[in-house]
């Protein structure tokens, strides 16, 4: 009996009904519609007309500095021609900004960060920050300079957060799951998301597919499902959100669980449970997104600074199941995906050595997959005995057509 997994990329969530990375960056980057309040909340305008803050007007204008930057960068690299710039390449960049005065120090970085400084001080909307919060000073410090673009990286985070709250419209090119998972002669080992949102969760659920997150199960008098990193029950299907996800909060209110040296909780809302003001909520309800906030919600966004964050608390737990799922693996079947995750491409690579064989569930042909790909998987995506393609999109592929692929791959 073959073992099956699936990898899902950003990508898997649009027939959904959710953005794609381009509609997220053009509303990050052009849209007046969220704002920072003066609570520091990334919030929608409708909820902030008379507590706005002036940091909203140059955290706007240090996105679009950002962008133009990243664009300059992919210009003048031909491996990058006809790239666009997108939220998480603007991320990144206000993380590494941001980081060299705290964690990740990169003398690289100085001339680019006197660059910003020196043209900040130009910009009317610095001008009117400082008459405003910082009584007419324009003279940033190095703390200062770090909690603005720290800003920058929650405002983009808020706006993510929001707009990936909503509920899944559709879950037809999810029936691919169902069918493998059917099948006699398949063995279902693992179902992995990069996805930030819920819909795959919502469709294991509404299918009665059993699976397993790591956290505790359902329980009454509980508000919260707790994060354990068990992932042991013999009939459940485990499920990774290798980029964490939209209903994972920080719980700072709860206490420590006697099986765990986090300094902090990890948990889901249970269902049916009581929602409060703070956190994630629904669309059209406030986003609050300060380190401060007890439910701050748990996901990573950006570039090459991912691969740092998956040594975070339970990201650590996480990945190193992704990696515990490879190894007892024949086959991977992946859809929505890029490959321009350096580290998860790293696994894969590692597991395609050793054996590993891909079906890849992607509308583009195979040379658009492989030229946008990072270096390092083109190897293997070149593999025309391993590495096997449906270049259609994933709603309109018959079951039987993937499992016939999958069971006929070496």
């Amino acid at each position: 009996m073959k073992k099956i997994a699936f990898l899902l990329g950003a990508g898997s969530s649009i027939p959904a009904g959710y953005s794609s990375t381009d509609d997220l960056t053009n509303l990050i980057t052009n849209s007046n519609e969220y704002w920072i309040d003066t609570a520091y909340n990334i919030v929608h305008d409708e909820f902030c007309a008379s507590h706005r803050h002036e940091l909203t007007f140059l955290v706007r204008r240090i996105i679009c500095w950002l962008n133009d930057r990243n664009q300059e960068y992919f210009d003048r690299r031909p491996e990058q021609t006809g790239k666009a710039v997108n939220y998480e390449d603007i991320y990144y960049l206000a993380s590494q900004l941001s980081d060299d005065a705290t964690e990740l120090q990169n003398p690289g970085l100085l001339p680019l960060i006197d660059q910003l400084k020196w043209e900040m001080t130009l910009w009317p909307e610095f001008k009117s920050y400082c008459k405003y919060i910082r009584r007419g000073s324009t003279m940033l410090n190095p703390v200062e300079f770090h909690q603005l673009l720290s800003f920058t990286c929650l405002y983009i985070g808020g706006i993510v957060v929001d707009i990936l709250n909503q509920i899944g419209k559709c879950h037809k090119h999810l029936e691919l799951i169902t069918a493998i998972h059917e099948a006699p002669e398949l063995n279902l080992k693992g179902i992995v998301t990069l996805a930030h949102d819920t819909h795959v969760e919502a469709f294991l659920h509404k299918q009665n597919i059993p699976y397993a997150d790591g956290f505790s199960p359902n329980s009454t008098g509980c508000n919260w499902r707790i994060w354990k990193n068990h992932f042991q029950e013999n009939d459940h299907i485990p499920f990774l959100k290798l980029h964490g996800s939209v209903d994972w909060h920080k719980l700072n209110g709860i206490p420590f669980q006697p099986d765990s040296p986090r300094p902090f909780t990890i948990g889901i809302r249970q269902e049916n449970s009581v929602r409060t003001n703070s956190g994630s909520n629904a669309v059209g309800e406030p986003v609050h997104w300060e380190r401060a906030d007890d439910h701050q919600p748990l996901l990573l966004i950006g570039t090459f600074n991912k691969p740092v964050q998956y040594t975070w608390d339970m990201m650590l737990d996480v990945h190193y199941r992704f990696r515990t799922i490879l190894k007892d693996l024949d086959k991977l079947v992946v859809c929505g995906y890029s490959f321009g995750d350096k580290a998860i491409n790293t696994q894969l690579v590692l597991w395609y050595s050793s054996g590993g064989s891909l079906v890849i569930v992607d509308p583009r042909c195979p040379s658009d997959i492989q030229r946008t790909a990072r270096f390092a998987t083109r190897k293997f995506l070149q593999d025309e005995q391993k590495t096997r393609y449906i270049n259609k999109k994933m709603e309109a592929i018959r079951k039987d057509e993937l499992i016939n692929l999958v069971s006929s791959v070496n």
